[in-house]
């Protein structure tokens, strides 16, 4: 057992029950800022959309209340077992991303499940940065009306949401915005799977908010998830779109059957930030500390409805395979069974601080992981290729 291996073993068994008394909708704004902006801050604030950040109810079937999960389990995620079968080690390698235009805030923000395509922003960190669409290691700047990536798919589709409230999609060489629907006024663009179905939330007024699903190959029509108070966060490959449903984590399968997810023991809510294969990744609130509550980072395997608490700062991504990638300032990968890899830094890099690292996306397979190295006052994007 490796010494990050011995430390994820003893957190696991001393993480704490968190207190529920906690702001809700305050702390669900703040653990998505948090994933969004992750360490960099490389994306500000979008002004009309600060609002949207809150995971709102979702229903199905007109129900006045959401059915209460099965009894929710949660389970610390097991430490890392020996094996008797000869398992070939796995090595990394760290390399710089092309930039194609200057900046001294270039990240690489996400990757597609197969590691091919890889999205980022370059700019100054004021509201003033450009897409960047690495397929295969070569860059192109998207249009200047793409601003605010938030996920891109494995045939390259990019989609995000404008300072001003409007989705967009980047789709076979072309910006195309996503329909508003009526009687809202901006919407948040989430993610996209590999068939093009893209989710997000709608806002209007009174804080009302839906769950939307749009097509990139029909960006003007759209079909609404749920009934109005709903919210999407995730989608998987298969369909099933993740969100909440009132303060609980909730899913819908491709048919639109609606499953509530567990959470925590002694836990009042918990968020979906990200979903991948049958896992999925989120907060729930933990203990107040100095008057601010701690977010836990939370994992569910939705085939099983298992969900776990992890004892990390900061879970950044999920891969298909369920390892989370975490983000502490030296990247570290932890898979369901509590095995653990350290990513390397990028040699000829002097800073070695905390926080000299952040990693932002990873593939399915674990194998490609992006982010960015900061040094001499600057960010830049990088990548980790991984291989048996």
């Amino acid at each position: 057992m490796t010494v990050d291996e011995q430390r994820i073993a003893t957190l696991l068994h001393s993480t704490p029950v968190p207190e529920p008394r906690v702001d809700v909708a305050r702390a669900i704004r703040d653990g998505r800022r948090r994933r969004r902006r992750r360490r960099t801050g490389v994306v500000a604030a979008v002004t009309v959309l600060a609002g949207l950040g809150a995971v709102g109810a979702v229903g199905l079937g007109g129900a006045a209340r959401p059915p209460a999960p099965d009894t929710p389990s949660v389970v610390a995620a097991p430490t890392a077992v020996a094996s008797t079968a000869a398992v070939p080690p796995v090595t990394c390698e760290a390399s710089w991303l092309p930039q194609p235009i200057g900046g001294p805030v270039a990240v690489a923000d996400g990757v597609d499940p197969t590691g091919r395509y890889i999205v980022g922003d370059i700019g100054t960190g004021k509201e003033d940065g450009r897409i960047v669409l690495w397929t295969d290691g070569k860059a192109a700047v998207l249009p200047a009306g793409a601003r605010h990536a938030a996920a891109v798919n494995a045939r390259g589709d990019v989609v995000g949401t404008g300072g001003d409230g409007i989705g967009w999609v980047y789709h076979a060489g072309k910006l195309r915005f996503l329909t508003t629907p009526p009687g809202y006024q901006a919407v948040l663009v989430h993610a996209v799977n590999g068939r093009g179905d893209i989710v997000g939330t709608a806002r209007g007024a009174r804080d009302s908010r839906q769950a939307v699903l749009w097509s990139a190959e029909r960006p003007q029509e759209y079909r609404l998830v749920g009934r109005p108070g709903s919210a999407a966060t995730a989608i998987t490959e298969d369909g099933s779109v993740v969100g909440a449903m009132g303060s609980l984590p909730y899913r819908w399968t491709p048919e639109g059957t609606g499953i509530a997810l567990a959470v925590p023991e002694g836990v009042p809510y918990a968020s979906v930030e990200a979903a991948r294969g049958e896992w999925a990744v989120g907060m729930a609130p933990g203990d107040r500390q100095g008057g601010a509550v701690q977010m836990l980072p939370v994992r569910w395997n939705l085939t099983t409805g298992v969900v776990s608490l992890m004892p990390f700062p900061s879970i950044t991504g999920v891969a298909g395979s369920g390892e989370v990638l975490v983000d502490d300032g030296a990247p570290l990968l932890v898979a369901p069974d509590g095995t653990s890899r350290r990513l390397p830094g990028r040699v000829g890099v002097r800073a070695t601080e905390a926080g000299t690292y952040s990693a932002h996306g990873i593939s399915d397979d674990a194998m490609t992981v992006v982010g960015a190295v900061y040094e001499n006052e600057a960010y830049r994007p990088l990548v980790w290729r991984c291989r048996r």
